[in-house]
Formats: structure tokens, C-alpha cells, sequence
């Protein structure tokens, strides 16, 4: 039985989780995963969860802890993690992380939390949290007061996959609220870590938790049952508005993922945030709105110039007025070329069959290449004529043979020379000629 067709649990009152949910998630002989930071939160979901498993589905279920060394205590929680699965029975694993110091504190922890989940589960399994209804009120007021869009007000998604791999993030306990995961712990008589960072009101999630939502719950009992409702709604009225989206995009992007940009280019500023978006979202890439419009303002610019929009994972070029989402540049690779010998590089795998030493060399400047009518060309011209990307200029393979350019990959060859060229282009980086 599909996990989506059951609710996780069959109260929620008492936190008793459905044994066909369970049974389907434990079925399917991919391992399962718990994080847990040692919190109450995360210590009711796993205590809940061990008690009606079998011995093989607890065998089969993994927590784990990160551990950020943000807090003096970090090494003592780590401990007691450890301490509570021996007791229960259950497998701990924990990773050490170094956090990235460009970032807020709170997105570097959370960005190194799920890289950490998605190293230990090699792109495999369910990966089980333990946000609860709060957490997702919270998160929607918090994304309203930064001033988001309609998928940022659907709030925290029950069910995800894991951007890059198989694997999934579910949250069962997300229509739960957090008085029940209180008298839970109370009742079964747990003990967990109190995480000091929590209380500092410096961070504006710990603002609104201890400022802002007792206030609005005083005057609105059920405000995290309505807030949490209305994310769901508007988290089903997005994925069909993305689905046409996608569709649509299925039409006009060409056969390398690229968008034309004379799809969108007399459309209102803000339609052509929205394809933007929506492009990006088919290769799991999510802006900000702040730079959703530098990249509409850089390649909605001059036609002559050949802009670049790069972030950690990725860039965006436009080639012939059409916008590719490309994998990041990386240094090119030069040097000795043996004959018969394959040589892998980042984007491409070059072979060649000479009559003498073979080498690549970095793109040649200033040079001019023998065309076979006996005429010369300037290399950028030639460059040019083909229509290469400029993404692909540095990284052709540029092949000397005793100190002169004898062929680039396989599109030129000087006509005097006999040798012979196989070159393989990897798909991450599109490649045409206009031949």
C-alpha cells in the first residue's frame, strides 16, 4: 500500500501510528532514517515510532544525529542521543559538520543538516522529521513577513523528495500539535536536550515562537489548524498551477532544456518571473524573488552581450537568445594526449590517432586556421561561423601535434594533417554547431 494513500498516524491525540502506514513504508527494502537532534520533538517521534515496529523493521530504521558545534553542550547532546537509541534499540549514526560562514547561522546549520542527511543516506530510504503543526504556522508567518510567494505560503511539505536523488523527507507529524508531543513526553517519562540557541530571540523564528504566536493564539485558539489548512490548500492549488506550468515549458524548451527567451520577452515583468521560476524549479533550483529579477534584468538586456548568472551549483547563459541552465564551469584540462588513449575530462572524453606527440593546449589567441578551400579564418571568427556556445570555447579540445593546432575536437582539422579525432560530448553541457 502507498504511503500517500494513508495517514501516518491513527490518532493524533495519542500519537499511535498506522501499521498499514508502517507496513508500507518498511516494505519497500530501502532503509529508514530519523533525525534527531536529541529535542523533545524528534525524542517522541523516534520513541513513538519504535513501539509498534517488529524486530526487522527496527533493524531497519537508522537515526541520526548532526552535530553542528554551535553550542559548548554539542558533545553532550551527541551523548545522549547516543544513550537513548542504545536504550531503545534502534541504530545511531551522527556527522560532524563545518558550517558555511556566507550564509545566517540558522540557513548554514539547516543547509548543512540536510547535506549530512543526504551523504549518510547515500540517495536512498525515507528520511522521517518531526515538525509538528507549530513549526509549520511559524514557518508560514515567517515566509509572509519576508514577503514570499505562492509556494513559499504552502508552507512545510508533508512529503518530498530529496532534490538530486530517490530518497524522501516525510513529516508525520505536521497536523500534530505540539501540546500532544508535550504530554507525550511527559507521560512516557523521556528526557531531552534544551537547545540555549532557542531562547535567543536575536533569530526571528525564536521571535515570533516567543513573542508573536502566544499572542495570536490568545485571540485565535485554532490558528495553527487554520494556518496549517490553508497552506495545504494553496500547497495543491501551486502543484497544479506547476504542472500546466511544466507543460507548457514541455513546448517551448528545446531538445538541450534551453527556453527561448522570445517566449516570454513581451510578457509583463512579473509573467516573466513566473516562467523563470518555473523553469529553474525543472532542474530543483529555487531563487529568491531579489534574484529573479537580476536574472530577468541581465537576460532580457543587450542582445550582443553574453551575460552569466552563477551560484554554488549552477549557472545561466543565453546562447542565440536561449537561456540554458548549465552545471558550474570548471578548470580546463590540458596537457598530454597519447595516442589511442581516452581521456576523460569534466565535459567531454577525447581520443586520438596521430602520427606524432599529441598535446592539449589552452584556446589559442590571435591564430588562424587553414580552411580545406586553402582560405584562412581567425579562429574567433571561426568561432563565431559555428555558432559554439560560449560556454564550450575554453573547453574545446585545442590538439597540437610538434607545436602546431591540428584539429579542434572533431568539427576542424588542418588538411594537412592525417591523424584522426574522436571526441564525446557528456550531456551536461550542451553542445551545437551550427553546421
Amino acid at each position: 500500500m502507498s504511503l500517500s494513500t494513508r495517514l501516518p498516524l491513527t490518532s493524533s491525540s495519542s500519537l499511535q501510528f498506522n501499521k498499514q502506514w508502517l507496513d508500507a513504508l518498511f516494505s519497500e527494502n530501502h532503509p529508514v532514517y530519523l533525525g534527531f537532534s536529541g529535542g523533545i520533538d524528534s525524542h517522541v517521534l523516534l520513541h513513538a515510532l519504535v513501539q509498534p515496529l517488529s524486530e526487522s523493521q527496527k533493524a531497519a530504521l537508522t537515526a541520526i544525529h548532526v552535530h553542528h558545534g554551535l553550542s559548548d553542550h554539542a558533545d553532550d547532546w551527541l551523548h545522549h542521543c547516543e544513550q537513548v537509541c542504545q536504550t531503545l534499540g534502534v541504530r545511531f549514526v551522527s556527522q560532524r559538520v563545518t558550517l558555511e560562514s556566507q550564509t545566517s547561522i540558522e540557513e548554514a546549520a539547516r543547509n548543512a543538516r540536510y547535506q549530512a542527511f543526504q551523504d549518510i543516506m547515500a540517495g536512498q530510504g525515507s528520511l522521517l522529521l518531526a515538525h509538528h503543526a507549530g513549526d509549520q504556522a511559524e514557518t508560514v508567518l515567517f515566509r509572509l513577513l519576508r514577503g514570499t510567494g505562492g509556494k513559499g505560503l504552502s508552507g512545510i511539505p508533508y512529503q518530498r523528495v530529496l532534490a538530486g536523488s530517490e530518497a524522501r523527507l516525510i513529516r508525520p507529524f505536521l497536523g500534530v500539535d505540539k501540546k500532544v508531543l508535550q504530554d507525550y513526553a511527559q507521560q512516557n517519562c523521556l528526557h531531552w536536550v534544551e537547545d540555549e540557541s532557542n531562547s535567543d530571540e536575536r533569530f526571528t523564528r525564536n521571535f515570533l515562537r516567543r513573542q508573536v504566536m502566544p499572542v495570536l493564539k490568545s485571540r485565535f485558539a485554532h490558528m495553527e489548524q487554520s494556518i496549517g489548512s490553508t497552506a495545504q490548500r494553496l500547497a495543491t492549488d501551486y502543484a497544479m498551477l506547476s504542472r500546466f506550468a511544466h507543460q507548457q515549458l514541455d513546448i517551448w524548451c528545446d531538445a538541450s532544456g534551453g527556453l527561448p527567451l522570445r517566449c516570454i520577452a513581451d510578457k509583463p515583468r512579473e509573467e516573466r518571473l513566473f516562467w523563470l521560476r518555473h523553469f529553474l524549479s525543472r532542474q530543483h533550483v529555487s531563487f529568491p524573488h531579489a534574484q529573479l529579477e537580476s536574472v530577468d534584468g541581465m537576460f532580457f538586456s543587450a542582445k550582443d552581450k553574453q551575460p552569466t548568472f552563477k551560484w554554488l551549483n549552477g549557472r545561466l547563459m543565453r546562447h542565440l537568445d536561449v537561456l540554458y541552465l548549465l552545471p558550474p564551469d570548471l578548470p580546463v584540462v590540458v596537457g598530454e594526449l597519447p595516442n589511442n588513449t581516452v581521456l576523460q575530462r569534466s565535459f567531454d572524453e577525447i581520443q586520438v590517432q596521430g602520427t606524432g606527440r599529441c598535446q592539449l593546449i589552452a584556446r589559442p589567441q590571435g591564430i588562424s586556421l587553414l580552411m580545406p578551400n586553402g582560405h584562412s579564418r581567425k579562429l574567433k571568427k571561426w568561432l563565431n561561423d559555428w555558432q559554439i556556445p560560449s560556454w564550450w570555447r575554453d573547453h574545446l579540445p585545442y590538439i597540437c601535434e610538434e607545436g602546431q593546432l591540428v584539429a579542434i575536437g572533431d568539427i576542424w582539422c588542418h588538411p594537412a594533417w592525417p591523424g584522426k579525432v574522436s571526441w564525446q560530448r557528456k550531456p551536461g553541457l550542451p553542445f551545437f554547431v551550427n553546421s
